[in-house]
Order: structure tokens, then C-alpha cells, then sequence
């Protein structure tokens, strides 16, 4: 391979990360002789090539030092320097995934064993959700919720974007004007067109996500109140007037989900009953309407949820 089209086909993300892991194992494939060798070398223990001198990266992998700086600038890098830093970098976000012992956790169990370590986690995710929130705190959202005029919730990426869309189905039933939006770019937009009288809800585990950050900012500069259902000291609970702080932790089997959601539904749904209590009794009736359309559908039986 010409070294003009290796660097043209590793060019960094658009936020300007480089995955120096997959650009090493496509070297490990592609190159030839030393390079090849000196990247499987670098591969094999990449905490050792991050802080060792270059010699002993080179003799470790039987290879001269100038190859080294050859294997550096053939995947786009300027000097050695950039590997080592990108090697640190890259051990920081992702070490967890590489190694040998990244590939044996999760293995070695039965059928209960799986059974199990998704039910544990499940249960300990909620009682960490639940032990961290106040009732004063809960009750003051759902009076916020009750009170207003329409509702918009926003949650983007995988767990915050289903908790909006749960808690859209779990509000619309009582009577509130309530949309979710899981698209970044209809997050800004319906937030722009909120006003006074209105409510955003924002869902982030991290505290991080800057559409549903900037999501605030738009609806609180217009007069609308300001939620976020996040994780405490992010930038996300600074721009919301009103903040539920999650407990997040996470442990165990890198091959299994998450199980953060399980705590975020418990928190959906301890918002969604505040809130109907927040509203009253009218709320029984709106629901008694739901359940009637769907006598249509066979459902009759007054022991299954509403909504099937």
C-alpha cells in the first residue's frame, strides 16, 4: 500500500479522535515484515508501548528504531510521540474492551448464570436509582409537570432516548400536551418554539449531551421551565432550574447490557405517579377512556396494563 492512500483512508472522526487500535490492526493485516511485526507487538501490550522508550518497543519486536518512526507516519501521525499519546488515549476510553481479560469476562456460565447476572443487576440498578432521590424532589417535578401547558422531553442516544419516549407514553395518558424528541437537531427546534407556561424535560445519563443541553438553554432563554433527569455536577443539571440526580454505576460483564435503564424506568415511572397524583383524581377518568378504546381490541381483561 502507497503511503498517500494509507493516510487517506485513516483520517480522524469529525470531533478529531483517532482510533489508533483499529488503524494498528489494519497495519497488523495489511503491512509487511517489520511493520507488520512491530504493530501485532504494540497490539499484544499497549499499555507497555505507551510509556516505554522506543528502543524497547523496537527490541521487543525485533525490529530497528527507525521503523518505529516509519510505522508512526505510515498511519498518519507525525512522529512516535502521537503514538504514545493516542495509545493512552485510546487505554483511557477503551481499556476495559482490549486485552485477554476483556475476552474472558462474561464467559464460563451455564444458562442460570446469565438468568441471574441480568436480574442482580437489574434489581441493584433500581435500588441505586431509588436510594439516591429525595420524594421532596420528585413531588416538586410532578407539580411542574402537572401544571403546565405542554411538555417536551429529550433524550438522546440509547437509554435517555427510550426513557423520553417512556416517559411521553406514560404522561399523554393523564391528560398532559406531551412530545418527546430523540433527534438532535428537533430537540433545538421544538425548544425554540416553547415560552412561558411551558416545560422541557431533559434525560441524560452522562450530563454531557450537547443537544440536550442546548435544548434547555433555548427553552429556558424563552421563559419555559427547565428539568433534567441526569447525573449530579454535569452541565446538563447547571442548565436546568429543577435537577434529579441518577446514581449511575456500572460493574461486572463487559458482554452483557447495561443496566442503568432498569433504574431510569423505575425513575420514569415514579415521575409518572407523582405526577397523576399531582393532577388528581380527574386523571382516573382519562384513563378509564383509554382503557374503553381499547375494548376494540379485545383487550377486556382489567388485570392487563393499559397499552399492551
Amino acid at each position: 500500500m502507497k503511503r498517500g492512500q494509507g493516510r487517506a483512508a485513516i483520517d480522524p472522526g469529525e470531533d478529531g479522535t483517532v482510533d489508533i487500535i483499529a488503524r494498528l490492526r489494519r497495519r497488523a493485516r495489511e503491512g509487511r515484515g517489520a511493520e507488520r511485526r512491530l504493530a501485532e507487538c504494540i497490539l499484544a501490550d499497549p499499555r507497555f508501548a505507551a510509556s516505554a522508550p522506543i528502543a524497547e518497543i523496537a527490541g521487543r519486536a525485533g525490529v530497528s528504531e527507525p521503523t518505529v518512526t516509519r510505522l508512526a507516519r505510515a498511519m498518519g501521525f507525525s512522529g512516535t510521540r502521537d503514538i504514545r499519546f493516542h495509545l493512552a488515549q485510546a487505554l483511557a476510553i477503551g481499556g476495559a474492551y482490549m486485552g485477554d481479560r476483556a475476552r474472558e469476562r462474561g464467559t464460563g456460565r451455564g444458562a442460570s448464570g446469565l438468568v441471574a447476572a441480568v436480574a442482580t443487576d437489574a434489581h441493584a440498578a433500581i435500588d441505586r436509582m431509588m436510594l439516591g432521590i429525595r420524594e421532596g424532589e420528585v413531588e416538586a417535578i410532578a407539580g411542574i409537570l402537572a401544571r403546565a401547558r405542554q411538555i417536551l422531553i429529550c433524550g438522546t442516544g440509547g437509554s435517555s432516548s427510550m426513557a423520553a419516549v417512556e416517559f411521553e407514553n406514560r404522561l399523554f395518558r393523564l391528560g398532559l400536551k406531551v412530545s418527546a424528541r430523540t433527534d438532535p437537531q428537533l430537540q433545538r427546534m421544538n425548544a425554540s418554539v416553547l415560552a412561558e407556561g411551558d416545560v422541557i424535560v431533559g434525560f441524560s445519563i452522562s450530563g454531557q449531551v450537547t443537544s440536550v443541553l442546548d435544548a434547555l438553554k433555548i427553552a429556558r432563554q424563552y421563559g419555559a421551565r427547565t428539568v433534567a433527569i441526569t447525573s449530579p455536577d454535569t452541565p446538563i443539571a447547571a442548565a436546568a432550574e429543577t435537577a434529579l440526580p441518577l446514581t449511575i454505576e456500572e460493574h461486572g460483564d463487559l458482554y452483557k447490557p447495561s443496566s442503568v435503564r432498569y433504574g431510569l424506568l423505575a425513575v420514569v415511572d415514579t415521575l409518572a405517579l407523582a405526577t397523576a397524583r399531582a393532577i388528581g383524581p380527574e386523571v382516573v377518568e382519562r384513563l378509564r377512556r383509554v382503557r374503553q378504546t381499547l375494548a376494540s381490541q379485545n383487550i377486556r381483561d382489567p388485570g392487563m396494563p393499559i397499552g399492551d
